[in-house]
């Protein structure tokens, strides 16, 4: 019966009737003062309690926009693809470019995001160009891969950004109307 009904209609305050019979039974035996309606209505209640403090940190999480307007989420990731990038080594890169790995880098997780986005462009400016020398020159260097991986995680990240500010504007959109 438990089992049956699953963890998340419990949590939405679906109580099945065997652990009310359960708890009838529990309260009786223990001579308590609390009868099964009011014990049942405390259990959803607390119950409702979670799911709502659950939906709460969801939106603050993903909807909620921090400061230089992103969200929490967003600020993680442009955070993981400064760490990424980092990774790129510099022989995979052209020699104009590998002034890029020699930031301090202390500075720059602590600075702005902008900064870091400025930087993940610069990134994956020089990226791309050592990649149309290296093709034209068919000579990749071992690293490539890892290079690859990480223009990739930052061209999704780019693209979701883009699908954001589309929603974004069209919400601004269908609000001005």
């Amino acid at each position: 019966d438990i089992d049956s009904l699953g963890w998340d209609c419990f949590l939405e305050g679906r109580v099945p009737t065997s652990l009310m019979t359960l708890q009838e039974m529990y309260l009786q035996s223990t001579n308590s003062y609390w009868k099964i309606k009011t014990w049942a209505s405390h259990l959803v209640q607390h119950l409702l309690n979670i799911t709502h403090r659950q939906w709460l940190y969801r939106n603050a999480r993903i909807h909620l926009r921090k400061v230089e307007g992103l969200t929490a989420a967003e600020h993680e990731d442009v955070i993981e693809l400064v760490k990424d990038m980092v990774m790129v080594d510099p022989a995979d890169l052209l020699p104009r470019h590998r002034h890029l790995l020699e930031r301090d880098f202390r500075k720059l997780g602590e600075g702005a995001t902008v900064d870091r986005k400025l930087w993940l462009q610069q990134m994956r400016s020089a990226i791309s160009a050592a990649d149309s020398v290296i093709t034209e020159n068919s000579n990749r260097s071992r690293n490539s891969a890892i290079v690859g991986m990480v223009v990739a995680k930052y061209d999704s990240y780019r693209q979701l950004a883009g699908v954001a500010a589309t929603k974004r504007s069209n919400m601004a959109k269908r609000v001005r109307l």
